[in-house]
């Protein structure tokens, strides 16, 4: 009965016989209204899928395929990687193995001007590689980093700025919760799309870098030189000895899929494991930090599974209605080259992420966007790592970047004018990234084209 259900729900009823155009309107116009009345974004489109499988698929027997499909979205082995890598970053970030990260990194970086602020992008990366979580990436270095850096003189610019972008760096680069996500709600190898993130997130590391650079030398005064003080080259090699063994989480999870020896949700069991048993190993795992760990990641994840419930459900709506069909047809026979369409949605996506979280612009845009993209035969891989590259340009950005906010939750004495005029030149540079990978596809199909499968 089951499989029957869903073949049902791919094809389009007879009786749908409003216009396509005229269907997408409404369900626009209802999202709006739910969203604008202040409805939990789950909640709203769950309540848009009730409404949209009654009236447009048999009503009460719309209602009743709904049940098992929604249990069908999330009872999928890959999701069990989503609450993992949830887990590793709440772990690293209760255990303090995240600050261990920042304060050995610092005795690495010192004599030149906005030394402070590379520590935070090198953090970042390296902390992106353990953890699939922005959020905790941004709470952690934003509690830890801040002080210091207010302490010695700097800007708020050249605080608030590069705290943001070191947090948003676990959004790109693998494990990226966000990624998987991706992944599969577009029916694609969560693999090839957590390894294809891999070269773009070092890139857009390396521009924040240089960034910095560029704008220490012309402006010292934003971000004095600090020096750690009494730190030699044998100190150095101690710290870099100290935070080797998280390297392990970093082959656990990007180097087992890679090789091709572990799925990813074998991957990331694989992770966490080993984040609990060095967490243990540096004696920092106590039971106090398990139970805010676990609550962490049981909020986080019960509410990003009921998300995923109801974006499953959204996307057969829209086949099942014929929306996506006709407007994919729509879209690949406009007299346009396929490149400037691809360029439309990507400007679109950055409006959206003006004005929308980073899990509901999925929700909406994952069933319109990539029966297109595929249409016009272009590699689903490249356009899931753009997608989760406008992803992270959501979270940064005004006014309602979700980042932001927390930025400011874990800095209360900072202003909402002040995050936002530094976060500027941070979106404007994960713009550029986005441009680099329209022009050069490569940076992110290269690496997936070299897993061993």
């Amino acid at each position: 009965m089951r499989v029957r259900q869903r073949r049902h729900f791919g094809q389009r009823r007879e009786n749908v016989d409003m216009e396509w155009w005229a269907i997408l309107l409404i369900i626009a116009g209802l999202l709006l209204a739910f969203f604008a009345s202040g409805i939990p974004v789950a909640f709203a489109f769950l309540g848009l899928n009730i409404i949209g499988f009654a009236v447009w698929a048999g009503g009460l027997r719309g209602l009743e395929l709904l049940v098992p499909s929604a249990y069908d979205s999330v009872a999928t082995f890959t999701w069990v990687a989503v609450p993992l890598f949830i887990f590793m970053g709440q772990m690293l970030f209760q255990t303090g193995l995240g600050r261990l990260l920042i304060d050995q990194s610092a005795k690495w970086v010192g004599g030149i001007p906005g030394s402070l602020s590379l520590v935070a992008i090198g953090s970042g990366t390296l902390f992106a590689m353990m953890s699939g979580s922005g959020i905790s990436g941004v709470a952690l270095f934003g509690s830890t980093l801040a002080p210091e850096m207010s302490l010695r003189g700097y800007s708020k610019q050249m605080i608030y700025g590069p705290l943001l972008a070191a947090g948003g760096l676990a959004v790109i680069i693998p494990p990226s919760t966000l990624a998987v996500i991706v992944a599969t709600l577009s029916v694609q190898s969560v693999g090839d799309l957590l390894i294809g993130g891999v070269i773009p997130g070092f890139i857009l590391a390396g521009f924040y870098v240089a960034y910095i650079l560029v704008r220490g030398h012309l402006q010292p005064h934003l971000c004095p030189t600090f020096a750690p003080p009494h730190i030699t080259w044998g100190d150095r090699i101690k710290a870099l000895a100290l935070i080797a063994p998280l390297g392990s989480i970093i082959f656990l999870v990007l180097g087992l899929i890679f090789l091709g020896v572990a799925t990813p949700s074998e991957a990331a069991a694989l992770g966490a494991t080993g984040t609990l048993v060095l967490a243990a190993a540096y004696r920092r795992l106590t039971w106090q930090a398990i139970k805010e760990t676990l609550w962490a990641t049981t909020t986080v994840t019960v509410m990003v599974f009921v998300i995923l419930l109801s974006a499953t459900a959204f996307g057969q709506l829209l086949a099942y209605t014929g929306v996506s069909r006709e407007l994919s047809t729509l879209v690949t026979s406009l007299p346009v080259p396929p490149i400037v369409i691809i360029i439309a949605i990507q400007i679109t996506l950055v409006i959206m992420g003006m004005f929308m979280e980073s899990v509901p612009m999925v929700m909406i845009t994952i069933p319109i966007f990539f029966p297109i993209v595929r249409a016009l035969g272009f590699d689903p891989v490249w356009f899931g790592v753009l997608m989760v590259v406008n992803m992270e340009l959501a979270a940064m950005s005004p006014p309602f970047g979700l980042y932001l906010f927390t930025l400011k939750g874990v800095l209360p004495d900072a202003t909402m004018a002040d995050i936002y005029r530094a976060v500027v030149p941070m979106c404007l540079i994960v713009l550029v990234l986005v441009i680099a990978l329209l022009i050069f596809p490569s940076l992110v199909t290269w690496l997936p084209g070299l897993m061993l499968k």
